[in-house]
């Protein structure tokens, strides 16, 4: 996979591997079924050959878990909290060394639901942000709230549990308010991850402040196995 970004205390490394895009065509149930658990075991593939790199434990000697609430844990080699995300021929991790962490990744598509996602996920701020652009930019800025909701749940480790609808951030990507148990605004680093396909959209939430996010953006095979190559890229909050 090629020497990985550093990921010290104030910053958190973020990798995508993104693939071919999907074609036009709409695939049927049993289609769409076989394409997740690819996708799926591709994300897990990666998590562990990215703890191999940050710790040097092979895959088949690291002990991973889900707590509770269904958060990847890594129990052996300790001291890394890992956040995987997957959507179709697109997966994404993070790693983090300060404090629980959560990645959330997405294709651009467009949105038939957008309307009913829109009222289950958005504040009344950002439905008056979303309202404000032009239809043609809205299913992508819809995908950027959902991603940003998604990174912040899963870094707390309540998933689809969260009052979605009170994780607020603005248009541009700033935190303004979560819900109550959260802990203050301030507390935490939430930042879009930039990617080199415009394609994909993702954000990753840390329950630290001040963190600097590093990502590194990757192809990932059109059968998501195989190694993973690519360039790199830095930037912080």
């Amino acid at each position: 996979m090629g020497e990985p970004h550093p990921s010290g205390s104030g910053q958190v490394a973020v990798w995508v591997a993104a693939g071919p895009a999907p074609g036009d065509r709409s695939p049927g149930l049993e289609e769409r079924a076989r394409r997740h658990r690819e996708i799926r075991d591709a994300a897990r593939r990666f998590g562990r050959e990215l703890v191999r790199a940050y710790t040097s434990c092979p895959p088949e000697q690291q002990h991973w878990d889900r707590d509770e609430r269904g958060r990847p844990l890594v129990l052996d080699p300790g001291g890394l909290h890992v956040s995987l995300s997957h959507a179709e021929a697109v997966v994404a991790a993070a790693v983090s060394r300060d404090a629980p962490v959560g990645v959330d990744v997405e294709r651009l598509r467009p949105l038939p639901d957008r309307d009913a996602l829109a009222r289950t996920a958005l504040s009344a701020s950002e439905q008056q942000a979303l309202d404000a652009l032009p239809d043609e930019l809205r299913d992508a800025q819809l995908l950027r709230f959902w991603t940003r909701k998604e990174a912040v749940a899963k870094a707390l480790g309540t998933g689809l549990a969260t009052h979605l609808r009170e994780v607020v951030t603005t248009a541009g990507g700033g935190l303004v308010s979560l819900p109550a148990g959260f802990g203050e605004v301030g507390a935490w680093s939430l930042s879009d991850v930039a990617v080199r396909d415009p394609a994909v959209i993702a954000c990753v939430a840390v329950r630290a402040p001040g963190i600097r996010v590093l990502t590194r953006t990757l192809g990932l095979p059109a059968e998501h196995g195989g190694p993973f190559s690519d360039g790199a890229a830095g930037h912080g909050f």
